[in-house]
This record gives C-alpha cells, structure tokens and sequence, in this order.
C-alpha cells in the first residue's frame, strides 16, 4: 500500500505491522508508530487511514488537498480519518504514538455490501470507533492464537461506523450546537473537576450556566454536537484520563481508579470494560509493548 511505504518513509520503521486478507493484496493493514515527530505527505489513492492517537498533547497541522493547514493537539484516544483519494500533509511537532490502520475501499465495499463513502474526522472523540480502535490495537499486541479473526472484526467494525456516520450526516439537516466558546467554558469545568479526585463532577446546572444556557437547551445542543449526554462525555474524559495514566508502569489499576475519582477499583474496571471493550490491565498490557 502507498500510504503503508509513505508513512514508514516519513516516520521510520513501525513497532509491527499486521495484515488483513492476502498478505501480497491486503485489504486492510494496521500498524503502530512512535516517533520524535514527523512531516508526511501521503499521495491520494484508494485508501482510507485512521489514526488514532496514544499521546496526549501532540501539536499537530494538517492539510487536506489543497486546502490550507488546521492546527489542533492530538488527545490520547483521538481518531482522525482521511477518507479515500485525498492527499493530506501532516506536520506532527513533537514525540508522537500513533496505531494506525489502513483501509482499501475494496474490503470496506465487502464490509458495507455495496458503494463505501465516509467523512473526514479530526481529533474526534467517537466512542465508538476509540472502543473499536483499542480493541485492534490488543488484538495487534497480544498474540493469542484467535487474535487474528478480532483483529479483522475491529476493522470491519469500524468500517461500518464511518459508514454509519457518514449516512447520518447526509440525512440530518445542519443544525445549531454549543458556541465554541461556551463549548471552552463547558470543557474548561469538566476538565478542573478531574485535576481533584476529591471534586464531584459538575452538576448539569453548573455545565449549562457555563453555556449560558437553560438545562434543557443545554444537553440538546451538547448531544447534536457531540452525539452523547454530559454524563457520557464527562465519563470519556475521566477515561481517557485513565488512558494516559495505564502508560505510566508505577501505577496500579487501583491507583489510578483513585486518582480519577472512582468509588472502588472494580467500578473503574467495569466503566473501561463497558466503554472500550477491554479491562484496563490488557490495554495497559497493549499499550506498553
């Protein structure tokens, strides 16, 4: 795959490299990078890539076609997509851990049973797609002998949700969300609230005050923009907290379900389990290989 050779020539060798289908013709490749930072520029082909991100804090420009450059800081669990046919340049400023998984649009046309088209994403914090995502990344790692089979059903799992998000936004008209600064404020509280374990998470009241908005108004226009509730957001945030916590090796499961404010180690390993797909001890496992 062009893209496969472009990113290694940019970025160096990948920690491994795993392949969906032949292996001379794949129809999917996944592949996990880390490096001091970069500048790539991949030729449009018949390729969909998605990244996700297992840094926190990456300074990032991007540019697709011949569009200018957007700036943005890669979150741990971040998903950027680059749909098919489109040539995107990348300036990745710093230590970058990035898996990485390529699709042909031949084997997501088999996935969906019929024509494959997507949108773009950039930094997106979809849930469903991260869980998916993490789980391709263990099924990657692990090599335990079934690994193979989960590996293909991540990619085809996420192959149907860029499908799925893609019709949903073609049908739905445009419609208002959270001003981008009220959008900052919200975010701004969520995040004070996880710095202390101690602190409870904010009430709906106090998120729709920093909006400037009724309640009410506040959680529909919260769920049109980001497709979940407060509550599943704010639960997001305090696991991708945990995320960037399971990479430190001092740290126990137990210690940083503490640090993120969870009653007990086991609801911390019920919450990730339910929401990723895997217990935080094999994403850890994962992670650090």
């Amino acid at each position: 795959m062009t893209p496969v050779d472009e990113t290694a020539s940019a970025a160096g060798r990948p920690l491994f490299m795993h392949t969906v289908g032949e292996p001379t013709s794949p129809g999917a490749v996944v592949a996990r990078w880390r490096h001091d930072g970069a500048e790539l520029d991949i030729s449009p082909s018949d390729v969909v890539r998605v990244t996700i991100s297992l840094q926190d804090g990456v300074p990032v420009r991007q540019g697709l076609g011949n569009s200018g450059q957007r700036e943005y800081v890669a979150a741990l669990g971040g998903i950027t997509v680059t749909p098919a046919q489109t040539r995107v340049r990348l300036s990745i400023d710093g230590p970058s851990d990035v898996l990485q998984l390529f699709l042909r649009v031949s084997f997501l046309e088999s996935v969906v049973d019929g024509p494959f088209d997507c949108f773009g994403l950039v930094n997106s914090r979809d849930s469903e797609l991260r869980a998916a995502a993490v789980q391709l990344m263990v099924a990657a790692t692990r090599g335990d002998r079934d690994d193979p089979m989960l590996l293909e059903s991540a990619a085809r799992r996420i192959g149907t949700r860029l499908q799925n998000r893609g019709d949903r936004r073609s049908r739905e008209p445009a419609r208002g969300g959270l001003a981008r600064a009220a959008r900052q404020r919200v975010d701004d509280l969520i995040i004070a609230s996880l710095e202390d374990a101690a602190s409870p998470s904010p009430t709906l009241d106090q998120l729709a005050s920093a909006a400037s908005l009724s309640v009410n108004h506040f959680i529909r226009a919260f769920r049109q923009q980001s497709g979940m509730t407060p509550h599943q957001y704010v639960v997001l945030r305090r696991l991708e907290r945990g995320m960037a916590m399971l990479k430190k090796p001092g740290l126990s499961v137990a210690d940083v379900a503490e640090s993120l404010g969870f009653a007990t180690p086991a609801h911390f390993v019920a919450t990730f389990r339910r929401l990723m797909g895997v217990t935080p001890g094999v994403f850890r496992a994962a992670v650090l290989s």
